[in-house]
C-alpha cells in the first residue's frame, strides 16, 4: 500500500469524505507535492502540518489523534 493510501486511510477515519481534498489541499500549500507523492520521510513533518489545519474542521483532540497516527507512519 503507498503511503497516500495509508494517510487517506486514516484522515477518512476523521474527516470522512472530505479527507481527499483536505489532504490534497495541505501536500499542495505546505508540502509543494502532489498528494499522491507523499512519501513516508514527509509524514513527521506533515502530521504537525495536519493537525493544525484539522482543528478548523474537527475537535482538537481528534486532530491531535489524527496527526499521531499519521505521523507513527513514518517511524
Amino acid at each position: 500500500m503507498k503511503p497516500y493510501d495509508r494517510v487517506l486511510s486514516i484522515a477518512k477515519f476523521y474527516l470522512g469524505p472530505a479527507a481527499e481534498s483536505f489532504l490534497e489541499r495541505q501536500c499542495k500549500l505546505h508540502l509543494k507535492i502532489d498528494a499522491l507523492q507523499i512519501t513516508l520521510a514527509h509524514l513527521k513533518a506533515f502530521g504537525a502540518l495536519i493537525e493544525v489545519a484539522a482543528v478548523r474542521f474537527i475537535d482538537p483532540a481528534k486532530a491531535k489523534a489524527m496527526a499521531q497516527r499519521i505521523t507513527a507512519l513514518g517511524m
